[in-house]
Formats: structure tokens, C-alpha cells, sequence
């Protein structure tokens, strides 16, 4: 006799559902998927190609007796400036520096050799921009890919994106080359001594949340604008989280030199050929006349 249609039904879905669940379970047993895995996205670099900063490869390194902080500004064709240097000028000293064996260093290799005693390349030199011109991005920038010279800009933050200045994406695409190091130079290049105690501080702090907020960094570094300082700015500078501040003081800085009062080189215009090679080494160059 012939089963009722009801149960025949029944007895079907009930196949049904045994075989769902056994696809289900070797699914899970096999790690297989019925759906395409999700595409994973390379970082940004990779996506563009580009390739951060690396040191040329077969370089000696050793503990040098000194090391000069080159301070240049802008590069231009401005007349009756110190501060402003030819490009013409500015690519000569690179050539200079690169056909002389001179190997420059980031703030932070100069940070360890100060504080520690690190070795450093052989003929380091550091290279410093004040203030954060916009021709540090269009002229300098593109120089020292060319040359692969590591350097640092202290940048004013309240000024970044005005007339003549970097703007915070030409400052994002320089770190990211890892070839750039970014210093904070206070929020509006005051001179720190005519300020009030909680103004110094807004200076520094303020400019120390803008590079956060800007472009991610926990920044240690420190330009004093004028080369104004003292020990309660130092004070201050430690508790925003600054590990080592440049002046506009004349020299050279060695190990156990203090991380606050890091003395330059001052690279201007009227710095000839003959002045630039010997600020590279001497501690008493000669003053322009």
C-alpha cells in the first residue's frame, strides 16, 4: 500500500534538510566559501609605487669628532636677503657635498649620535630649513630626491598653507618619502622673550597638536624661532614632549653636547664656495663680511 502524500513530502524535506546541513558542515570542516574572499588593499605607498628613503648601501660608519648642522631658509632670486639662496647656488653645495664623500643625516641619527655616542656615516652632515617655504617643497625637495639626501624643515604651523609657505599635503607627501623630517618652529615665529609664560606655552603646545593632527607625528624636534631660548623654555619644550631643540648659536655639536642647545651653521647667499667648504668643518669660520 502506498505511503500518504503528506508523508512522502515530509520525508523529503527531510532529506533536504540533512543534506544542507552536511554541505554546511564540510563547508566549515574545509574552510571553503561559497563567496569570494574579500580583496586585501595594499597601503598607500604600495599603491602608488612609491618607494620611501633608503641610504645609499656600502657606507662606512664611524664615531666623528663633530658634526656641522647646516641652517639654510629659502631658495630664490629675492635680492638684499641673507636668508635667500639661489638655486643655482643651493644645487652646487649638494653636488659639493655628494662629490666630497659628505653622507647627510636625519634628526634622529644626530638625536642618538649627541645623546649616545652612535656611529654615524663617514663625513655626516645634517641639513636643516627654517620657517617652511613653499620652495622647500618645489625647488629643495625635488634636489635631494636627486641627490637622496635625507634633511629636516622646522615648520611655523600657523603659517603652513598661507602665501609662500608649504601646505599640510605637500608637508604629508615630504613624509612620506621618509627622506624628510618635520620640526615644529612654534605656531607664529614669536620672539619667545617678550611672550607671557602661558603664551610661550601656547606656542609650543599649539604647533606640537598641529603635526598631530596634521600629519600623525609625535614630534621630538625643535627650533627656537630667533634663536630665542632659555632654561624655561627648555622646561617646556621637555614636557611637550621634545627631545632636542637647534638654535641659531654658531658651531658644531658633538657627543654629550646638550640636546637643547644645539648649535649651526649658518648657510646663506653671501656664503661663497670657499666659506661653504670651510663652515663644513671648522668650529671659528669666518663671519661674512
Amino acid at each position: 500500500m502506498n505511503s500518504h502524500p503528506y508523508r512522502r513530502l515530509k520525508r523529503k524535506w527531510m532529506l533536504c534538510f540533512l543534506l544542507t546541513l552536511f554541505l554546511i558542515g564540510t563547508v566549515s570542516f574545509t574552510g571553503c566559501s561559497f563567496f569570494p574572499a574579500a580583496r586585501a588593499v595594499p597601503p598607500a605607498s604600495a599603491q602608488s609605487g612609491e618607494k620611501t628613503w633608503k641610504r645609499d648601501p656600502g657606507i662606512s660608519y664611524s664615531v666623528p669628532p663633530g658634526v656641522s648642522i647646516l641652517m639654510y631658509h629659502m631658495i630664490g632670486n629675492i635680492k638684499n636677503n641673507a636668508a635667500v639662496m639661489t638655486a643655482d647656488n643651493f644645487r652646487w653645495q649638494m653636488q659639493y657635498l655628494k662629490d666630497n664623500g659628505y653622507h647627510p643625516v636625519t634628526m634622529q641619527e644626530l638625536y642618538d649620535y649627541v645623546t649616545k655616542g652612535a656611529p654615524l656615516p663617514d663625513k655626516p652632515i645634517c641639513i636643516t630649513f627654517d620657517d617652511g617655504y613653499e620652495d622647500n617643497y618645489t625647488v629643495v625637495y625635488p634636489i635631494m630626491k636627486e641627490y637622496n639626501f635625507p634633511w629636516t624643515i622646522f615648520v611655523i604651523t600657523g603659517q603652513v598653507g598661507t602665501a609662500n609657505r608649504v601646505t599640510w599635503d605637500q608637508l604629508r607627501d615630504m613624509k612620506a618619502s621618509h627622506m624628510v623630517t618635520i620640526g615644529n618652529h612654534t605656531v607664529s615665529h614669536p620672539k619667545m622673550h617678550e611672550l607671557s609664560q602661558e603664551e610661550k606655552q601656547q606656542e609650543i603646545t599649539r604647533s606640537q597638536a598641529a603635526l598631530k593632527q596634521e600629519l600623525g607625528l609625535d614630534n621630538p624636534w625643535f627650533c627656537y624661532p630667533y634663536g630665542d631660548y632659555d632654561e624655561q623654555i627648555e622646561s617646556m619644550l621637555k614636557a611637550a614632549g621634545i627631545q632636542m631643540a637647534v638654535t641659531t648659536d654658531a658651531g658644531r655639536v658633538r657627543v654629550g653636547s646638550y640636546p637643547f642647545e644645539l648649535k649651526r651653521v649658518w648657510i646663506g647667499n653671501e656664503v661663497n664656495k670657499a666659506r661653504f667648504i670651510e663652515r663644513l668643518n671648522k668650529d671659528n669660520y669666518s663671519i661674512i663680511s
